[in-house]
């Protein structure tokens, strides 16, 4: 889901939107939203040009990877592993995955996830859960206001519910996920791997790696 360094966002004129509720694109296209109606930030697609940006997400393929449950490493179908419950490693925030916790990471196959914890700067300190409900919740993006419909300066992106109606002033950078039936799994990320062995391709964790 990285972007890469030819892959420029572009910034077109925002204008108000045609029902007067919202923002949109002077030369807005049909791309330009997802099926709810949301107003997304174009970015260039050109994958492998140039050099890999890893803190930079790709908004186009972090969309794609969330909707199709992609693994967000190598892009296998999660579905097709374990098409009951999907794996979801997230930065430590200082307690366990709740239910209901959005997020907007894409979910990790096993084999991946040992490799995003021990390359993956802000891995390094995880939470992990089996979780058998990942849904679609909303977007994060940048707010405009609406009066001057310039950017609301911030260091966050903006989260917002689909149906809440202050959506139609983001331009959404992110999907965002709400994970259901969620499965904590042990602490120590070493208990992702089989006792004696480690994961050959689209190999499922053992059901013993997870708390109960």
């Amino acid at each position: 889901m990285a972007a890469w360094s030819a892959e420029t966002p572009r910034a077109p004129a925002v204008v108000p939107h045609r029902t007067g509720q919202g923002i949109g694109y002077a030369d807005e296209g049909l791309y330009d939203r997802d099926a709810d109606g949301v107003l997304w930030i174009r970015q260039a697609i050109a994958p492998g040009s140039g050099r890999p940006l890893f803190p930079t997400i790709h908004p186009l393929r972090q969309r794609r990877a969330i909707n199709r449950m992609l693994c967000q490493v190598c892009g296998a179908d999660t579905l097709e592993q374990d098409p009951e419950r999907q794996l979801f490693v997230l930065k430590d925030v200082g307690r366990p995955v709740e239910e209901g916790e959005l997020t907007t990471a894409a979910p990790v196959c096993p084999p991946c996830a040992l490799l995003a914890v021990e390359h993956c700067p802000h891995l390094r300190k995880n939470v992990a859960a089996w979780v058998e409900r990942p849904l679609v919740w909303g977007v994060a993006g940048i707010p405009y206001n609406r009066r001057t419909l310039l950017p609301v300066p911030s260091d966050e992106l903006a989260t917002v519910a689909y149906g809440d109606p202050a959506i139609r002033w983001i331009v959404a950078t992110r999907q965002v996920l709400s994970l259901n039936g969620c499965t904590a799994v042990f602490e120590n990320t070493g208990f992702l791997l089989p006792s004696g062995g480690v994961f050959g391709p689209r190999r499922p964790l053992p059901r013993e790696a997870v708390a109960t």
